[in-house]
């Protein structure tokens, strides 16, 4: 395992290791026994703040191809970035590099019911150029997706589809705008963590923002839609978790969707299960670091007794 220690990052900047990384040698099978999730670090992330920001409840992540970072949003309405360090192709620990907060459209930070930011994605952070990145999120209790510039500050309201900006079409305030991606092809596509009212609530889904809703099964009862991610072949994997009762721990089903005109074929790729020992956590956000890898972040909820942990795996399809 790795603590502690202070150095200093290309861009001069001291940056903190917060990373309890271990290896484990774990088998994650899916609904049908197979083994296509390869589990290649899991690491612990301490609870250590840094420009007042803390690392507590991580609903998202996103990677920054030009600047080498991961980003990672709490649902408190800021933003961490990470520097993932790899030795030998393994993930050998992960430096805590800056936080920002989001701000409203009169300047002030983000509070209260309006802070509650759920998904992230970026742009213009592939394109070969250092310092453009800006930042598009997603909210739940007042739902809408804001792009900011690398300040935290508004660039502009995406409009979003009628249906999704009035919180009354909800199961509950707390289950609206949970994850934003960007597609080659079909553009800015939002999930909600459990489909509007007019749906079966059995079927999960996200939009594009022509008004179109593409859904698939859940794998659980009650599961959720959590988090989604753009493969290297412009697919998705999507997170469905659950909470299987007080006591039982969370479940997580990875989905991997692919488009078929306007219909979505589905497989369940992996189970994550409490009974794994490393995996009752809740889990929120993905993104792809490169070709058939990944990494997942769990949030803690901002209780004392959980814990952040974030899993870098190989999709081996």
């Amino acid at each position: 395992m790795l603590y502690l220690l202070i150095c200093i990052c290309p861009q001069g900047l001291h940056a903190e290791s917060i990373a309890k990384i271990t290896h484990p040698k774990i088998i994650i099978r899916n609904d049908k026994g197979d083994e296509l999730i390869q589990i290649q670090a899991v690491v612990e992330l301490l609870s250590v703040s840094i420009n007042g920001f803390r690392i507590s409840e991580l609903s998202d992540l996103a990677w920054d191809k030009d600047e080498n970072l991961l980003y990672a949003l709490s649902d408190n309405g800021y933003l961490l970035s990470f520097r993932p360090v790899f030795k030998n192709e393994q993930l050998h620990d992960l430096l805590l590099i800056n936080g920002i907060a989001l701000h409203d459209d009169k300047g002030k930070k983000l509070r209260w019911k309006n802070s509650d930011s759920e998904g992230l994605t970026l742009i213009n952070s592939d394109n070969h150029v250092l310092g453009d990145t800006q930042y598009i999120v997603s909210f739940e209790r007042q739902p809408r997706v804001i792009q900011y510039n690398r300040e935290g500050f508004i660039e502009k309201q995406i409009e979003i589809p009628e249906k999704l900006g009035n919180i009354v079409n909800y199961r509950s305030e707390n289950k609206s705008l949970e994850s934003v991606v960007i597609h080659e092809q079909y553009g800015l596509m939002i999930g909600t963590e459990y489909s509007l009212k007019e749906y079966d609530k059995a079927q999960l889904g996200f939009y594009t923002l022509d008004g179109k809703f593409r859904s698939f099964p859940a794998h659980f009862p009650d599961g959720a839609l959590t988090g989604l991610a753009i493969t290297e072949d412009n697919d998705l994997l999507a997170i469905e978790r659950t909470l299987g009762g007080i006591f039982a721990g969370f479940k997580v089903a990875l989905h991997h969707l692919q488009f078929e005109n306007d219909h979505l074929e589905n497989k369940v790729i992996a189970i994550f299960l409490p009974s794994e020992g490393y995996f009752n956590d809740n889990f929120e956000g993905i993104v792809k670091h490169k070709k058939d890898f990944y990494f997942m972040i769990s949030d803690d909820n901002n209780h004392p007794l959980k814990r952040t942990v974030l899993i870098y795996f190989k999709y081996a399809q």
